[in-house]
């Protein structure tokens, strides 16, 4: 688990939960920042939405990973400070950014609906095929026995997790390319192919300026 990926995570989390701000949170809060107030509830939506991205795993088992020391190593936002120090850092910035008026910008809000769409596409994949995708015992343990020299020195339990985690990405990717070629012969897809050309011919031609 790399930091950068940990990072782009929580970027599109927190995107997504500017995007969908009708969202009403309850609860006691947990952080105030100026005239804005993060509460328990928000905190742990925006928690649980972020691991259960990485992970792919439910909320009991998302727990179990935040009391294991190992975890929490490799992944230091499993423990909901962190997750919330890292939360309030971000929120800082993007307010700034707001009051200077960055959301105006017509590239920012095209970034904006691109991680909208990514959100909402990995969430509803993830969710239509949960059941489809889960990996017998039988799968996670054959493999575990073909590449056992691979996982030395590493705990079984955490071997295994590893290899579902990966069965069940391989699962999806599977899943996800069949519904696609699907609604592309259900919508009739179509291309402007010459107008592509023509754009890519004008960069082509332009002249590279020596800096």
């Amino acid at each position: 688990m790399t930091s950068k990926r940990i990072f782009i995570a929580l970027i599109m989390v927190f995107v997504a939960a500017s995007v969908f701000s009708c969202a009403k949170y309850s609860g006691e809060w947990v952080a105030k920042l100026d005239k804005e107030t993060v509460t328990i509830d928000e905190l742990n939506t925006l928690y649980y939405a972020q691991q259960k991205s990485l992970y792919n795993l439910p909320k009991e088992k998302i727990d179990e990973m935040a009391a294991d020391p190992a975890q929490l190593a490799k992944n230091p936002t499993l423990n909901k400070q962190e997750f919330l120090e890292q939360l309030i850092r971000q929120r800082l910035v993007y307010n700034k950014a707001k009051e200077e008026g960055i959301l105006k910008d017509k590239e920012v809000d095209a970034l904006v609906e691109m991680a909208k769409e990514a959100v909402v596409v990995g969430y509803y994949v993830r969710e239509k095929f949960k059941h489809d995708i889960e990996p017998t015992q039988k799968e996670v343990e054959d493999i575990y026995i073909q590449q056992k020299a691979k996982f030395q020195g590493v705990p079984v339990d955490q071997a295994e997790m590893f290899i579902k985690q990966q069965l069940q990405q391989q699962k999806l990717q599977i899943k996800i390319r069949d519904l696609v070629e699907k609604l592309r012969d259900e919508k009739g897809i179509r291309k402007n192919s010459e107008l592509l050309e023509k754009e890519q011919k004008k960069l082509l031609s332009k002249p590279i300026e020596n800096k």
